[in-house]
């Protein structure tokens, strides 16, 4: 906070870490932020290099913030505390992420000395596998991406979001449920998957949309070579959205974007403006160049990383947040976390009720908001402009720079906690409850066939009435009235549909009457 007062450079997104002195050493989290108290012989004294120490050392690394005070401070204070401190591991850690930062060389330094020290605590942050040594500063540049994007995730409450305990109950799935069965899930929850994407998106359920995007996850998922690379966006892009795209064209797109809607005066509101479409190239190079950085870091960190990453840049015409929820099972499934042909349904997950897509809304907000409401006062609507991907906007943004360092360095922190409990979700839930409904279709199907001949149709017309209604309806009895007029029959149809689905009271015997529990939610 000192920082940010002393040389009035606040921050856009909110410090996760706030300190402050008392009278003992004590910690408190509350809505995302933890504040820390500390007794007072920790206070540092009033200086930059004071300052930045205790940040670094206490408080994390904030690119952000840091990129907008170093343009404020100039190169100075920073060369003079190197050569003040030659051998000083924040004090070349400053040096070395000034020069990263500007892309600049502090005039007048020469080659720091001592050991070569880690730029981030691989303990609290995603980063890179392999760092790169820099001589000049004897630093393990370990930062997970590149000047021109590299979001940062503190692992804080996660841990190092350990893989192995839910990658084991997906083999453990596999070994009580049978490789058939989790295929025919799979199957199922591919479709599914798709419908909620598109639903997450309020966009039409038109069929051959979603049949187009549940191929497209059932084909390329893990298969191509890459789906961050230009032409492999463009695969994924024109699988998911066929050829004949209205307003865009497919590909990198060549215009600006925004994410919005109308207010009551009908006027638009920008609730989310991607960066420019000429920074789209180069934050693409780092995010595919995150993504190989941090290889062999865990996969659903990794994941929330790069799919969170992809849709703040959007660097489609169309189709971006699809991509984006694509790249969660594509990432996955690259790293063994997913062993084929599981697909994960986490569209579904999102969109299962209010409360999670509430949820959802919150963790792209967490940037959203903060950024908005540094850029809404340079962004005006006016005359329309045709771009050259074929677009037409009437956006016009006075200052696009103002929100480069945001899109450059974004804390994705509170979307990777989000994603990883929504991919937990989606195992625990999703493909565990449908591995079982499946078994449980099954075993009703195989006890209507010891009762009534039928096509493999009428039974799960039958089985699906059943469930869903608990009861024989008026609807089935006309659909299959020969089955349905004969009560001694109707009970035992009854009774073996129920019964495979455990929707019947655990007393209940064959003498008494259906009366099927109220308290199970149908597929």
């Amino acid at each position: 906070m000192w920082l940010s007062e002393a040389y009035d450079v606040s921050p856009v997104q909110p410090f996760r870490v706030r300190s402050v002195i008392g009278s003992a050493r004590s910690s408190a989290a509350s809505n995302g932020i933890r504040v820390e108290t500390y007794p007072t012989h920790y206070r540092p004294d009033a200086t930059l290099s004071a300052h930045l120490t205790f940040a670094l050392k206490y408080e994390g690394v904030e690119l952000d913030f840091l990129n907008r005070l170093f343009e404020v401070t100039g190169p100075e204070p920073i060369a003079k505390w190197a050569l003040e401190e030659p051998t000083g591991a924040y004090a070349r850690r400053c040096g070395f992420l000034y020069e990263w930062l500007t892309n600049s060389i502090l005039d007048g330094v020469g080659a720091a000395g001592g050991n070569y020290v880690d730029l981030l605590d691989g303990s609290q942050y995603l980063t890179a596998t392999v760092p790169d040594k820099v001589r000049r500063w004897r630093i393990n540049n370990n930062l997970p991406g590149t000047r021109a994007f590299c979001p940062m995730v503190n692992l804080g409450e996660l841990g190092p979001a350990d893989p192995l305990p839910l990658r084991a109950e997906i083999n453990s799935m596999v070994d009580h449920f049978g490789l058939e069965t989790i295929e025919r899930a799979v199957n199922w929850l591919t479709i599914k998957e798709s419908k909620a994407s598109f639903a997450i998106e309020s966009e039409s359920k038109e069929e051959d949309r979603i049949s187009r995007l549940a191929r497209a996850m059932s084909t390329h998922c893990g298969e191509i070579n890459s789906a961050l690379t230009e032409e492999g966006m463009l695969m994924i892009q024109r699988a998911i959205m066929g050829e004949k795209m209205v307003g865009a064209r497919l590909g990198i797109r060549r215009s600006p974007v925004f994410v919005g809607h109308t207010n009551s005066l009908f006027e638009p509101v920008i609730d989310y403006l991607a960066p420019h479409h000429d920074m789209v190239a180069e934050m693409m190079e780092g995010l595919r160049s995150l993504e190989q950085r941090t290889r062999g870091q865990s996969p659903l960190l990794r994941a929330a990383a790069l799919s969170f990453g992809f849709v703040y840049i959007h660097p489609l015409g169309d189709g971006n947040g699809r991509l984006s929820r694509f790249l969660i099972n594509d990432i996955l499934r690259r790293d063994g976390f997913l062993p084929a042909p599981v697909i994960l349904p986490v569209s579904a997950v999102i969109s299962e009720n209010a409360m999670r897509r509430a949820a959802y809304d919150t963790a792209l907000e967490q940037l959203s908001r903060p950024l908005m409401d540094r850029m809404r006062s340079v962004c005006k609507f006016g005359a329309k402009v045709q771009y050259e991907d074929g677009v037409e906007s009437n956006l016009h943004v006075v200052d696009w720079n103002r929100g480069l360092a945001t899109w450059r360095y974004a804390d994705l922190t509170v979307q990777s906690e989000y994603l990883v409990d929504v991919i937990r979700h989606s195992i625990q839930h999703g493909l565990k409850e449908e591995a079982v409904y499946l078994l449980r279709y099954d075993s009703a199907r195989d006890s209507l066939k010891e009762i009534i001949e039928g096509r493999d149709e009428d039974y799960a017309t039958i089985i699906r009435s059943l469930v869903t209604n608990m009861k024989v309806t008026g609807k089935l009895r006309k659909t299959y009235p020969e089955v349905f007029s004969n009560d001694d029959l109707t009970k035992r149809v009854e009774r073996a549909v129920l019964n495979a689905f455990e929707l019947l009271p655990d007393d209940d015997d064959d003498d008494d009457a259906v009366v099927p529990r109220l308290d199970v939610v149908p597929r």
